[in-house]
């Protein structure tokens, strides 16, 4: 029985694929692709993705309202 293939790893970025080298906006001179590595597609420099924003409530908001303490009928008299 011949077994499934197996998936290929997505290949390593390199400097060569870089929209920075390819439009010679790129000063570096390294063996890897650097942090700032961006493919080089056809529509362009696309800006990396952003993680979702999720919003939270408030934390004041998550507390329940707090009762006033009684005051002692001592203290009202005076």
């Amino acid at each position: 029985m011949a077994r499934p293939p197996m998936p290929r790893k997505p290949k390593a970025p390199t400097c060569e694929d870089c929209f920075f080298r390819k439009n010679l906006l790129c000063a570096l001179e390294l063996d890897e692709a650097c942090a700032t590595f961006r493919p080089n597609r056809p529509e362009g420099l696309v800006p990396p993705r952003q993680p979702v924003l999720l919003m939270r409530a408030p934390r004041w908001a998550a507390r329940p309202p707090q009762a006033p303490s009684p005051v002692p009928l001592a203290s009202r008299a005076a």
